[in-house]
């Protein structure tokens, strides 16, 4: 008997060895093994992107604060590359030709509506009624229209707005891009609706704003241009404008 409950401390005390040299050790693995990131979350290349973005940003800033041979090249590039404005209107229909689904970007209702005003039309509207007052070979990129006063000018096709403010140029201004990649400007305008906004999609027959008023002030008048493959076009073969 005596043997017996000898065997069974001998037994008990080795299970209780065993039991805490296994737990110490995975304690001891634990604590050894390094710390893992986060799959989504570098630090390293976080940092790297921090740095790289403040050593370009200061690198613009030295090209635009100097002016020599070197510096213009650079300043007229980095002026390219940000007035070279992205084609929405085309980078949707590509994106349904290819996926069959609209961007989550542009809202489902409006794109119908564009789809649908497409297929009724693919030309330019008149704007606004009244005559050419200057001509495109005035100037090479648009022309001016004289209306009555107070009149209302409205986008000539649908598209998105690209533009929305004051042009040294023309004053008041709207650039709406469309679907084929062509542009239509909207100058000198009195004032633009407080409805305008960058990047909205408007259909065409919107109101953009009002046309300002002639040196004599009995008439409005407004500038016009559309903008094809990068090269003003006349708008007047393209619009039947009397």
């Amino acid at each position: 008997m005596k043997n017996r409950a000898d065997e069974i401390r001998k037994k008990y005390g080795n299970i209780s060895k065993n039991g805490s040299s296994k737990e110490s050790s995975s304690v001891i693995t634990s604590r050894d093994e390094p710390e893992k990131s986060h799959p989504l979350f570098n630090r390293h290349a976080m940092l790297m992107q921090i740095m790289f973005s403040i050593i370009l940003f200061l690198i613009v800033g030295i090209a635009f604060k100097n002016n020599n041979d070197h510096t213009v090249q650079a300043q007229k590039f980095i002026n390219h590359v940000y007035q070279d404005e992205f084609q929405f209107a085309a980078a949707k229909d590509w994106y349904e030709d290819k996926f069959g689904k609209p961007l989550a970007l542009f809202p489902k209702d409006k794109l119908q509506k564009e789809k649908k005003t497409e297929e009724v039309s693919e030309v330019f509207a008149v704007p606004a009624d009244g005559k050419v007052y200057e001509t495109f070979s005035a100037n090479g990129k648009g022309i001016v229209i004289e209306t009555g006063k107070e009149e209302d000018v409205e986008t000539a096709k649908s598209g998105y707005i690209v533009y929305a403010g004051k042009k040294e140029d023309h004053g008041y201004t709207v650039i709406i891009q469309h679907a084929d990649e062509q542009e239509s400007w909207y100058g000198d305008l009195k004032e633009i609706d407080k409805s305008i906004k960058l990047y909205n999609y408007v259909e065409s027959g919107t109101r953009l704003g009002k046309v300002s008023e002639s040196k004599d002030g009995k008439s409005g008048k407004f500038y016009f241009a559309i903008k094809k493959d990068k090269s003003f076009i006349d708008p007047s073969k393209v619009i039947d404008i009397d």
